[in-house]
């Protein structure tokens, strides 16, 4: 008989970008399949009401950890906040962006995107990656993109930091499925969070229970998950018809149409 969802990632599950969007619906997901749900962000008030929301709905324990991600040295923060607890999952949903052309936004903006989109996932999995593996069972969820499949004008420097968590998470899914933890990608179109709030209105933004809902269903089961036949049928032309230059060249087309303040110079 296969283990319930419960036993093989439990009894605790961490979510980062715990205020918003992806975030807040991995925590209701999860804590829908009886896991107790540690929250990590930076906005403590929304994660407390979260918090009480998942506790009053669930009935699943609960712990809050105000963290800004992109700091050095954060790990010293977020270790204590874990001790005690089992920890059997482990979601790296925490980014942000910087959308429309290259240049657009301060420098201090970009590196932030660099520390919370790649390296705090990579320190995360590294260190809490050790302790699955130990224990021989548990999971990783990586929130990469569309993104990291072609190169997307408009959006470069986030698409390329969701090439590497792509590429970090299928290198761990084989390095590390003969250990027991099972690794996974997620990878969305857009879809309605905070992010995408001020993108022109187009039939391409997706929900986000249905996206949660294919990575959980996907874990220990694929490497990586494209929810939404729009955004497979885009994978899958980037990838098998369409050449680099053909397919970089429809993607800013795309991102000219959804994204504000993006126009031909």
């Amino acid at each position: 008989m296969s283990q319930s969802f419960l036993e093989k990632y439990g009894p605790w599950a961490m979510v980062t970008g715990a205020s918003s969007g992806l975030g807040v619906e991995f925590a209701h997901q999860l804590a829908k399949k009886g896991l107790h749900v540690v929250l990590v962000a930076r906005r403590q008030d929304q994660m407390q009401a979260l918090a009480d929301t998942l506790q009053q709905t669930y009935g699943v324990q609960t712990r809050v950890v105000p963290l800004d991600l992109a700091q050095e040295g954060f790990m010293d923060q977020l270790n204590p906040a874990l001790e005690g607890l089992d920890l059997g999952l482990v979601v790296n949903n925490a980014g942000i962006n910087c959308e429309g052309h290259f240049y657009r936004g301060d420098l201090n903006r970009n590196l932030n995107m660099l520390r919370l989109n790649m390296e705090a996932p990579f320190i995360i999995s590294y260190e809490l990656g050790k302790r699955l593996i130990e224990k021989g069972r548990g999971g990783i969820i990586m929130t990469s993109s569309v993104s990291a499949f072609q190169a997307t004008p408009f959006l470069s420097h986030y698409g390329a930091t969701k090439a590497y968590l792509l590429s970090l998470g299928e290198s761990m899914n084989y390095e590390f499925k003969d250990l027991g933890v099972d690794v996974i990608v997620l990878c969305p179109g857009v879809t309605e969070s905070e992010m995408t709030k001020g993108m022109k209105s187009s039939p391409i933004v997706m929900k986000a229970a249905p996206v949660v809902k294919a990575a959980l269903d996907g874990l220990g089961k694929k490497v990586f998950v494209v929810p939404g036949f729009g955004n497979q049928l885009q994978v899958w032309l980037s990838n098998r018809i369409l050449s680099r230059v053909s397919s970089r060249n429809l993607t800013g087309a795309v991102m000219r149409r959804v994204l504000p303040g993006v126009k031909r110079k």
